[in-house]
């Protein structure tokens, strides 16, 4: 698929295994995974751009998926009215006027947008292609609890998104143990990690694709936006094979940092987690 990748690449058997987790917190206690399946994932973040693109067909279908004024981007599937995208909130750089979306900054990673403003992106592609919706819009659940069978586009679980981040690394970072604010990532460089030199603050979010892609080609995977995951927050299970994280819960897992986070806060491993009705400056997604 275009803009995407597969994941892992051809030249790793399957399935894979790999350490998920770390030592540096006890949220992130190091377990075996087991991953059976490939996956394509979506080699940036989704940019402004590309989400407009796929809202606007939303918007423009008979009846529409989604509702629209100047402040807010609200869904009209499955009875669902989940605000999508805050177009109010201080950081979009998406407007609506006239029945058309438009944006200032197409190559950005979308800000603003919720996890249901995630899923239903990955929906409207999907529809698109002619692929079943992952998503049902009124339990929110991916494919009946089982989203490693889904044949349309979702968010990734956090453990995909754990591999697709590490591309066979070890270490901190997929950079190695010091992630380099200059010319490795877009976080605020005045708070490196442990041991390792200071670099510059943006202080925002950069255009995808700046900074050079992981082994596997994706980008941004450390820094940018923080990215939505599939998953309910909750205490890992210990080793396990495809893990769909917590049955329920009140939170949605967060991976990767930000522009405005330290260098601690973009390692492979720190998981982070807020409401799916969060729309925040610093929070972007890419669908597998």
């Amino acid at each position: 698929v275009q803009g995407f990748v597969l994941i892992p690449p051809a030249s790793v058997s399957i399935p894979a295994i790999f350490t998920m987790g770390s030592t540096v917190y006890s949220s992130e206690t190091p377990h075996q995974v087991t991953l059976t399946g490939r996956f394509n994932m979506a080699s940036t973040e989704v940019t402004n751009a590309q989400y407009i693109a796929a809202l606007q067909w939303a918007y423009d279908q008979d009846p529409p998926l989604v509702t629209a004024t100047t402040t807010t981007v609200r869904d009209n599937l499955d009875s669902s009215t989940q605000e999508l995208l805050d177009l109010d909130g201080s950081y979009c750089q998406i407007s609506f006027s006239g029945g058309v979306f438009s944006t200032s900054d197409p190559d950005r990673p979308v800000v603003e947008v919720s996890w249901y403003g995630s899923v239903a992106y990955c929906d409207w592609l999907s529809l698109q292609d002619g692929l079943p919706r992952a998503y049902d819009h009124g339990a929110w659940s991916c494919n009946s609890g089982d989203p490693y069978s889904a044949s349309g586009y979702r968010l990734p679980t956090e453990a995909e998104w754990e591999f697709s981040c590490r591309a066979g690394t070890t270490t901190h970072f997929n950079t190695g143990d010091c992630l380099d604010a200059g010319t490795q990532a877009n976080y605020n460089g005045n708070f490196p990690y442990t041991g390792c030199p200071t670099g510059p603050n943006l202080g925002q979010t950069a255009d995808v694709a700046s900074y050079p892609a992981n082994q596997w080609g994706l980008f941004d995977m450390h820094g940018n936006v923080w990215e939505w995951c599939n998953d309910w927050y909750g205490a890992y299970n210990g080793d396990e094979t495809d893990p769909e994280g917590a049955g329920s819960g009140s939170d949605r897992v967060l991976r990767g940092g930000s522009w405005g986070g330290s260098a601690g806060n973009c390692r492979s491993a720190i998981r982070n987690y807020i409401y799916p009705y969060n729309t925040l400056n610093y929070v972007g997604f890419r669908p597998v």
